[in-house]
């Protein structure tokens, strides 16, 4: 009985070799989609982070973010941290802002379903029901409409705070070495100042802010 060709033997490893790691991008592509980070990427290969971000960075696409989002830089923006600040956009809209601020993306991403931020803010201690009345509470009237909000079912502009906010996550996401933009990213630059509003919000709910700030590194890793 004739062995069988070693040759045709390679190529058919090859073949399912390519097939692997066509898999593995889709999957790859998927978590980021989601709001993974690249840590928790790396964790799931069982390599270092550095070695995935090298394997898959330079595939993943990086379309111009809105610029209400991300002004001025270009980056993957998961789809995950656009909802968040839709989310927002709604908290504005029906509690009668005339635009979103860093509180509202805050209630944004406690009406996340799950993902990073969400999981570091409920682990210590946030709840949608008691942060989203406290907000209500310190924003006094409700802004009417000659005032500039939106109408039932409008877009809400996004405000220059808010813009800084969205700008910082960037900056974040840099400093974790991430080519993606995702809710933790938001989290960790709405808590970066200790008086900054989302600061004081989750405060003013038995909440620290620190605490936050440390179980997103405890999730995502530490700024290398």
């Amino acid at each position: 009985m004739a062995e069988k060709d070693p040759l045709a033997g390679l190529r058919a490893v090859v073949a399912q070799r390519e097939q692997l790691e066509a898999l593995e991008a889709q999957h790859v592509d998927a978590a980021l989609e989601q709001g993974h980070s690249w840590s928790q990427i790396a964790d799931a290969l069982g390599i270092t982070k550095q070695a995935a971000h090298k394997r898959h960075a330079h595939r993943a696409r990086q379309p111009e973010a809105d610029p209400a989002e991300t002004p001025g830089r270009r980056l993957l923006v998961t789809g995950q941290a656009r909802r968040v600040v839709e989310h927002a956009r709604e908290e504005a809209r029906d509690m009668g802002r005339p635009e979103v601020e860093p509180e509202h993306l805050l209630l944004g991403l406690l009406r996340d379903d799950h993902g990073t931020a969400l999981r570091a803010l409920e682990a210590a201690g946030a709840r949608l029901e008691e942060v989203r009345p406290a907000m209500e509470a310190r924003g006094g009237e409700t802004a009417s409409p000659a005032e500039g909000a939106a109408a039932p079912g409008g877009r809400v502009r996004v405000s220059r705070a808010a813009r800084e906010a969205l700008e910082q996550s960037l900056r974040e996401a840099v400093q974790l070495g991430d080519s993606h933009l995702g809710v933790e990213h938001l989290l960790l630059a709405l808590l970066r100042e200790a008086s900054g509003g989302p600061s004081t919000l989750l405060q003013a709910v038995g909440v620290s802010p620190e605490d936050v700030t440390r179980r997103v590194h405890g999730l995502v890793g530490q700024p290398g």
